[in-house]
């Protein structure tokens, strides 16, 4: 019960912040066990920040070259998200990649 996880299945084109995993109720927050990201675009590559909130504290830069660039994830210490109650966000850095990001983990105080 626990458990989160979250996916963009819908390509990010721009350096819009879309949300990632869901807001824990009140006094938690998320802990991030893995990430997988790829980037489906022929010659823009890009980082994919992840963020505590919509233009939040960057908590990790995701690599994600052209050409089903990407990057698969998986931290041996969870990823602590700081804020509780907070969403956790993907943004592309560079306008024009084609990427999409899962992540799973759990949620705690």
């Amino acid at each position: 019960e626990n458990f989160v996880s979250g996916a963009i299945t819908t390509a990010m084109q721009a350096t819009t912040a879309t949300s990632l995993i869901a807001a824990p109720a009140a006094g938690l927050r998320n802990y991030i066990t893995q990430i997988t990201a790829s980037n489906a675009h022929a010659s823009v590559g890009t980082d994919i920040n992840i963020t505590d909130g919509s233009g939040g504290t960057v908590l990790y830069v995701v690599p994600a070259a052209a050409l089903y660039g990407g990057a698969v994830i998986t931290f041996p210490t969870p990823l602590r998200q700081p804020t509780t109650a907070t969403a956790i966000f993907a943004q592309n850095v560079t306008t024009g990649a084609s990427t999409k990001v899962s992540a799973s983990g759990y949620k705690g105080a």
